[in-house]
């Protein structure tokens, strides 16, 4: 098979491969469309610190090829999407539901080979099937927007709450989504004007230009999602943040920032962290089924295999917000 290889740092190639072969509770699935990811991004840029080769992508959906022995929720021809993070199951982090966190996980296209490859392989548990009525293209974004879901079932907004989001990236334009459906008014800020247009268009109340000429105005949000990942995120909603207010960390800062912890303390806010999902895949999956909320037009482009490489060096353009990499069969 056609596979992306990153074999060192920044040195990303399509190679040929064997196909893998399914093993007990295990399926092979037949890559339709990868998303391009900030991790991709990290990954190839050597911040992960993980052996290389390795074929990277995890935002993945396809078509079951195989099934290995003992599998019976998924069947060979069946389109399916991937979640991409693989627990151990036997922790008592896994035990309590917190699965998500669990130290022996395994993440697809960081540990182990991932989709940007005709061919990927993983637990039967982890595929989930695309009911009838979602194309293929929304099916790909079904990972980021459970990423947004975990998010919202930690904190979530209630009518007619004041809403920021920081960061108009594809994870602040799906929580933006979510939070409509929740009747909140929502406020998302960002760096670039593109992705703010973006924004208002997808239903935001109110955008935000940072460094635009204008500040928002401090203590006014009930509650905030921080998904920029920017190392001074955490201050900026804590100072926005009214009193009572709660604040959801996504992003994943590479730095450390300052913190007043004054503020917390006297506005008695409430701060959680958001770690990619538990259960939140069969939610998502009937979400899009319904057509409540079109994340589609987050789609900035389809690429081939061979772009991949150029996609991920320019991961920062402005006009870009999700690339996804098609990969029709071979022969």
């Amino acid at each position: 098979m056609k596979a992306a290889v990153l074999n060192a740092t920044a040195d990303l190639s399509v190679q040929d491969m064997p196909d893998p072969v399914s093993g007990p509770g295990e399926v092979v699935i037949a890559v339709t469309l990868a998303g391009v990811c900030g991790s991709d991004y990290s990954l190839y840029n050597g911040k992960f610190g993980v052996p290389l080769p390795v074929v990277p992508g995890h935002e993945g959906m396809g078509v079951v090829e195989d099934v290995g022995p003992g599998v019976s929720n998924v069947s060979v021809g069946q389109r399916v999407v991937i979640q991409p993070n693989f627990a151990c199951w036997d922790c008592d982090l896994c035990r309590s539901g917190l699965d998500n966190i669990c130290h022996e996980k395994v993440r697809l296209g960081i540990d182990i080979n991932g989709v940007f490859a005709r061919y990927v392989k993983v637990p039967s548990r982890y595929a989930w099937p695309v009911p009838e009525g979602i194309d293929d293209r929304t099916a790909a974004l079904a990972e980021p927007l459970a990423v947004a879901a975990h998010a919202l079932k930690i904190l979530s907004p209630g009518e007619g709450d004041r809403v920021l989001i920081i960061g108009a990236g594809v994870i602040g334009l799906l929580t933006l989504l979510l939070a409509r459906l929740h009747k909140a008014r929502v406020t998302v800020s960002d760096l670039l004007a593109e992705h703010l247009a973006l924004a208002a268009k997808m239903g935001a109340h109110r955008t935000f230009l940072v460094g635009g000429g204008e500040e928002l105005e401090p203590s006014s949000f009930d509650l905030i999602y921080e998904t920029s990942g920017a190392p001074s995120g955490l201050a900026t909603a804590i100072g926005l943040a009214a009193p009572g207010a709660r604040i959801a960390l996504l992003g994943l800062p590479g730095e450390a920032h300052p913190v007043l912890t004054t503020q917390i303390v006297r506005k008695e806010l409430t701060i959680k962290g958001s770690m990619i999902y538990t259960d939140e895949f069969p939610g998502v999956l009937e979400l899009l089924k319904s057509g409540r909320i079109d994340p589609t037009p987050l789609i900035s482009g389809v690429i081939g295999l061979e772009e991949l490489d150029s996609a991920i060096r320019n991961f920062h353009a402005p006009n870009r917000i999700k690339v996804l990499v098609s990969l029709p069969g071979e022969g």
